[in-house]
């Protein structure tokens, strides 16, 4: 009698928890990752390079400066749909420290030429947004 019991409250059990399962979104019960940054990475040093004409000594240097960055990125996303106040303060300070790395990167007509690529929202289409939204 008790194994009748406890195989009816587990399989009680397991009828809720598939029931509720499946009323959540897909991605909510298994959030990968949304972003490749070695590939992200690559793209905005490849656009960047268009734009600013980087010497061969930079590219490698903005390239680990910029993996970085979208990996700290990666790491507080998460905050954006739980604390919105806590991810705006972290993105800003990354910000922050994006740029301090970046100015003695490059030189004075090259960094005032990336601060005026900065698109005027974020747009999925335009891969620099990752560096500024």
């Amino acid at each position: 009698m008790k194994k009748l019991i406890i195989s009816g409250f587990m399989l009680l059990c397991t009828c809720c928890y598939t029931a509720f399962a499946s009323m959540l979104p897909a991605n909510t019960l298994f959030q990968a990752p949304t972003m490749n940054v070695e590939g992200t990475a690559n793209s905005i040093v490849s656009k960047l390079d268009k734009s600013l004409f980087l010497t061969n000594a930079q590219k490698p240097k903005l390239l680990t400066i910029v993996t970085n960055y979208l990996k700290q990125k990666l790491i507080v996303q998460p905050l954006q749909q739980s604390n919105l106040a806590a991810y705006n303060t972290k993105l800003n300070s990354m910000q922050h420290g994006l740029q301090i790395k970046l100015k003695p990167l490059l030189t004075l007509t090259q960094y005032t030429e990336y601060m005026g690529l900065k698109p005027k929202s974020y747009d999925e289409t335009n891969i620099l947004s990752q560096l500024y939204y």
